[in-house]
This record gives C-alpha cells, structure tokens and sequence, in this order.
C-alpha cells in the first residue's frame, strides 16, 4: 500500500484549524475531499500537528495510504487543480510505509509576527499581530530568550490530555526590521497555544503590563501564562523529517 507525504501551506484566516471537525471548514477537511475524488476511495489524511483557527503554514507535511499507486506528479497537479486557493501543495513522493506525519518529525520551526505601529498594514493585517504601543527591545529579547532551552512548558499550554511538557525550546531567534518584530522559536515538539503564550506574554511585559518576575512563576507552574497572543501572527515556517 503506498503511503504518500504531502508538502503544503494554508493561509488559516478562513480555516477552523486543521483537523477535520463537523460543520466547519478545515484544511484537513478540503485535502481528503480531494484526495476522495482522485483516488475514488476514502483516505485518512495525517498531519504534522494541530493549528488552531487562524493560524498559518508555509510549511507542513502530511501523510496518507491508498489502495493504489498514482504517479506523484499526477497527484500534485490534480490536487492543486482542485483545492481552494488559501491552501498549495508543492510536493507529492511516496515515502517508506512506516512514515508517520505526526510521528516521524525531528523539529518544527514556528514564526511569530509583530506590527508594532499605531498605523494598520492592510497586507499584513491578517499576518500578524498589531501592537499599538511600544515595545520595550530590550526587555522583550530577555524575556523571549529567558525561554529558551529545556523547561517545563504546562504553564504556557492548554492541555487536553496528558503530555510530557518538559521541551527543549532549541532556539528562540528576534529580529527587528521596524516596525516588523520576527519571533522564531524551534524545537522537536510544541504543546497547544504554547508559541502564542510564549510570545503574549513577552509582549506584555516589554509594554509594562507585566514584571519579568511572571515568567519565573509560569516556569514553577505558581501560575498560567495570562495572555494568549492572537491567531493570526501565527506560522508553522519549516517543518524537518
């Protein structure tokens, strides 16, 4: 049974996320739809992780069987024929049988985007995040950074079930090209609204709303990361396998 992987990005604006779910639009949703059509059966799509509403991929990898062998370019140029145009899949390959998209990646790379102006983007308005008042560089770069290497991340996640949530957050990089701020942070697996907690929170202590003091407390688990930074800053950037 071939097993195929997927390459591809979403715009998430008008997405509930990527998992398939009753009576919303989801890019899981749209790709076995597609994928119905062309392989005329049921597949089961799997994807590298979970997005929530609004959030963006430039890069994500799934994965799925059939019951036979379709040439990939075929695949490639029939699902881009189909699809909507808020989601391009730029590479179909077969791939060893074992390969699990959920499973199989070594570390995903999330990018993190600031308007820091009182004046709207109009073409990054769905991009990012608009912070009207100043952030202070410096106490913005301490905070980030001070996240960075192995924590125990529960503080900054919404759990669900049970996880591991001691992370090796691999590298926390912040570049300034004003009044654009760029957060990257990388690491092998992330916990739900983890990034956007993260990146919330920093933001509100480099405005003042908070002392840097609040980042020790979330670490010792005395207290939740009070801010969750909008969807739409939010992009999967590069995903490694």
């Amino acid at each position: 049974m071939p097993n195929y992987l997927l390459r591809l990005a979403f715009v998430g604006t008008n997405f509930s996320g990527w998992q398939i779910q009753p009576n919303v639009r989801t890019v899981q949703g749209e790709l076995t739809k597609a994928l119905k059509i062309i392989f005329k059966e049921d597949v089961k799509v799997i994807g590298c992780c979970r997005t929530d509403a609004g959030v963006h991929a430039l890069d994500y990898i799934a994965n799925f069987k059939a019951t036979r062998e379709i040439e990939a370019e075929k695949i490639l140029k029939a699902l881009n024929g189909m699809l909507p145009k808020d989601i391009g899949v730029y590479e179909v390959k077969i791939v060893p049988e074992d390969f699990n998209a959920r499973y199989s990646v070594k570390k995903k790379t999330y990018l993190y985007k600031i308007w820091n102006s009182e004046v709207r983007n109009p073409f990054l308005y769905h991009f990012s995040w608009q912070v009207k008042r100043k952030l202070n560089k410096e106490l913005l770069i301490k905070g980030l950074k001070k996240l960075e290497g192995t924590h125990d991340f529960e503080g900054f996640a919404k759990l669900e079930e049970e996880k591991n949530t001691v992370i090796n957050l691999e590298k926390v990089e912040i570049s300034f090209k004003e009044p654009l701020i760029e957060i990257r942070l990388t690491a092998s697996h992330f916990l739900r609204y983890m990034v956007r907690r993260i990146v919330g929170t920093c933001v509100k202590i480099a405005i003042g709303f908070f002392s840097e003091e609040i980042l020790e407390d979330i670490l010792s688990k005395k207290v939740k990361a009070p801010y969750t930074a909008p969807a739409c800053g939010l992009h999967l950037e590069k995903v490694e396998v």
